[in-house]
């Protein structure tokens, strides 16, 4: 029963909201569907702008990261000499 009182005031809440700010929830699923519609061509076009900053940046961070790596796995098999069988 609590969780049936929580969705009515919840409802309440967001059609208050809506209200205000003059949207119809046909506008809001509009809208909503419109930018699903869109969202692929955003992606992309995120992606178009973001993709020569990340070779750019690549050039730096790759090798670091190999040379880490690198660092990391001949820590790993260098036996401990402190420890005692």
């Amino acid at each position: 029963m609590r969780f049936v009182i929580r969705i009515l005031i919840w409802s309440l809440v967001v059609g208050l909201v809506l209200a205000w700010l003059g949207w119809t929830p046909a506008e809001l699923i509009g809208w909503l569907w419109h930018l699903l519609g869109h969202l692929p061509a955003w992606v992309l076009g995120v992606a178009d702008w973001a993709w020569p900053y990340v070779k750019q940046g690549a050039v730096i961070v790759v090798p670091l990261a190999l040379i880490g790596l690198v660092l990391e796995l001949r820590r790993r098999r260098r036996p401990d000499s402190r420890r005692v069988d």
